[in-house]
């Protein structure tokens, strides 16, 4: 059963997915109309709109694409693009109305592009903070701690909401950024969930949303754990088991995918928690441990 209190981004119309690809590369309406509708029938909240390459090159697809999805659904949108001109034509083209009267999502606003955030004057929406990464004299520093994460998180969440922008703190998401597990030799997942425990623990951040990629950080594993279960969406539920409680709410993800809270005792979850908590060849030696037997 999906857990309680998650908020879905369906993640699918994507050009990094085959299926979305294909409809893409063939300007295929109808079918990336379908591919929206199934999407909400299987429960997602926002939908991404992310046409790729082709959001700069051609804004007239663009945005017939957003009034086509638009025209066949009523959930809000999330768009995906690190562009503030692409940005710019998506708030101009969604149609709030359309969605009940719901806010868009601008995915994402970071301190490396900072001029993001003008194109929250074109109409009321909401916005993804990319917390993984910070300006520091002029350069790009890649944030290795919680803690820099969480004072990155800070310094954006104050500049936004005493800007005269009309934000406040539900509007704003925090996206602490996942990698996949099976490379993680440092210990970044344990950071993440660390950061998302700081986050919601932070009475100043007290109502703002914290955000993740949920798909990065099955990327690359085999199908199936020892114990039967489809192991991707196992490590990604022991995720949610372990950062939900902490104040995760909210997920980049695909909608119908059997999220759900696993038991103490259950055997990808507990793997998973081992694994992260250790580095090197350690933590990707436990982590094949949930799916190759042990042959000594």
């Amino acid at each position: 059963m999906r857990p309680a209190n998650l908020t879905i981004i369906g993640e699918r119309i994507n050009p990094g997915f085959a299926l979305s690809k294909d409809l893409l590369d063939r300007r295929d309406i109808p079918g990336l109309q379908s591919l929206a509708r199934g999407q909400v029938e299987k429960g997602c909240d926002y939908l991404t709109i992310n046409v790729g390459e082709k959001a700069q090159r051609d804004t007239a697809f663009l945005a017939e694409v957003i009034r086509a999805v638009q025209a066949v659904v009523d959930v809000p949108l999330s768009f995906d693009c690190p562009q503030a001109s692409v940005q710019e034509i998506c708030l101009r083209t969604y149609d709030a109305a359309k969605a009940r009267g719901r806010k868009p999502i601008v995915n994402s606003i970071s301190e490396l592009r900072w001029d993001m955030r003008e194109v929250l004057k074109i109409q009321p929406a909401k916005v993804v903070l990319m917390a993984s990464e910070r300006l520091e004299n002029g350069q790009k520093i890649a944030n290795e701690t919680s803690l820099e994460i969480v004072r990155t998180a800070r310094r954006m969440m104050d500049r936004l909401l005493s800007n005269g922008l009309g934000l406040a703190p539900d509007d704003l998401f925090v996206d602490v950024s996942l990698h996949p597990i099976a490379t993680d030799t440092d210990g970044l997942i344990r950071k993440a969930v660390d950061a998302i425990r700081l986050l919601g623990g932070a009475t100043e951040l007290r109502g703002v949303h914290l955000l993740v990629g949920l798909s990065n950080l099955g990327i690359m594993l085999p199908k199936v754990a020892l114990d039967g279960s489809r192991l991707s969406v196992q490590i990604e539920s022991a995720f949610l088991t372990l950062a939900m409680p902490y104040g995760l709410d909210t997920i980049l993800g695909t909608p119908g995918r059997a999220y759900r809270i696993l038991p103490a005792d259950d055997f990808v979850f507990q793997g998973f928690c081992e694994a992260i908590q250790l580095e090197g060849i350690d933590a990707l030696e436990r982590l094949r441990r949930l799916y190759r037997r042990d042959e000594s």
